[in-house]
């Protein structure tokens, strides 16, 4: 655990799943907003440490590990994403009888939701896939279709950003809730 690790111990979870934020730009001015609002999906405290977000100047980068109850991740993306000017990625573990998934929000695109596979990769389910089959008549539709599911733009948009916060401090919460 690093020096910036925090242990924190509420409640009893009966089952725990790993779980990352990575605001991945955040103007200043919200940066007390964003820590108020995980401090509420998470019922625990959370101070972040924040870093200059080189991929985005005037903007500031955080990062959080926890171990939460499932479903940790999908509030936090809940709950950020109603502060408008924040860029961000929620990842959850998978939990019995469900997929780890990740939450994408960027203010122009909006939020992003896909089950991923352990090695990272977008897992796009049958339903989904067989939906976009019925729908599509050309090619090109299909394969806008199929950039929409895999998250594509989102990715487009933040890889420059996740670039830009490596050896950034990241928070680690123990267990919440």
């Amino acid at each position: 655990m690093s020096s910036t690790a925090r242990e924190l111990s509420s409640g009893s979870s009966s089952f725990a799943v790993p779980g990352k934020l990575a605001v991945l730009a955040c103007p200043p001015a919200l940066c007390p907003h964003l820590e108020f609002a995980v401090s509420g999906a998470l019922s625990a405290p959370v101070s972040l440490t924040w870093t200059a977000q080189p991929g985005r100047p005037g903007f500031l980068y955080a990062g959080l590990e926890w171990r939460a109850s499932p479903g940790t991740a999908g509030r936090l993306a809940a709950v950020l994403r109603r502060l408008g000017h924040v860029t961000f990625e929620a990842v959850e573990g998978p939990s019995p009888g469900c997929d780890a998934e990740r939450y994408s929000f960027t203010p122009d695109l909006g939020l992003h939701r896909a089950a991923i596979a352990a090695n990272g990769d977008v897992v796009v389910g049958e339903g989904a896939l067989l939906a976009l089959m019925e729908r599509g008549e050309a090619r090109e539709t299909l394969s806008r279709g199929l950039h929409r599911l895999l998250g594509t733009a989102w990715d487009d948009v933040l890889e420059p950003l996740r670039r830009g916060a490596h050896g950034a401090p990241v928070t680690w919460l123990r267990r919440t809730g």
